[in-house]
């Protein structure tokens, strides 16, 4: 366990480092990658973001979903956002020239349970504040998953389901934290 403690010390000192764990949709960190994260009010530990986002009808919008994660060895912390825009044509005064007022609306949900699939196995999480803890037995099936997309799934305290899927790089990043 030393031995693994100090090769993931080293590594983690050769990472670009974050300075802050909070997510939000206009981040600016290195997506899909392991960083170092030095949060002041979490700590330093090692990290990667990941972010996914689509067009699907939402809470009654067409509406842009964006799923935000952040991974790290004993956390998975999960953002659901979503923006609407509402359009309505107004005109210049005195030309016939129409131009849309548009109104943007965005908002978040709170996440209660989080599906991860690997291979044939599905682990269910229940988390508290869009944060799920990671089981070493999760850890070392994150660890061991192939190089290629995971699916995901996304239960709101609401009950809205959203599916998603974490990327092939940043499944690939697993191997350094778990």
């Amino acid at each position: 366990m030393a031995k693994e403690s100090d090769r993931l010390a080293k590594a983690s000192a050769e990472l670009p480092v974050v300075k802050s764990a909070a997510l939000g949709t206009n981040m600016d960190v290195p997506w899909s990658k392991p960083v170092r994260i030095d949060d002041p009010f979490e700590g330093n530990y090692v990290g990667i973001f990941d972010r996914n986002y689509f067009w699907r009808n939402f809470v009654n919008n067409n509406a842009r979903v964006e799923v935000i994660s952040l991974w790290s060895r004993n956390s998975i912390r999960v953002l659901l956002a979503y923006s609407d825009r509402h359009c309505s044509y107004g005109s210049y005064y005195r030309t016939l020239i129409r131009v849309p007022d548009c109104l943007v609306f965005n908002n978040t949900l709170q996440i209660t349970n989080l599906y991860i699939k690997l291979g044939e196995q599905v682990f269910r999480l229940e988390g508290n504040n869009n944060t799920f803890k990671v089981s070493d037995e999760l850890a070392t099936a994150l660890k061991n998953s192939p190089s290629k997309n995971v699916s995901i799934r996304l239960l709101s305290e609401t009950g809205e389901t959203v599916d998603s899927a974490i990327g092939k790089r940043t499944v690939e990043g697993w191997k350094a934290i778990y």
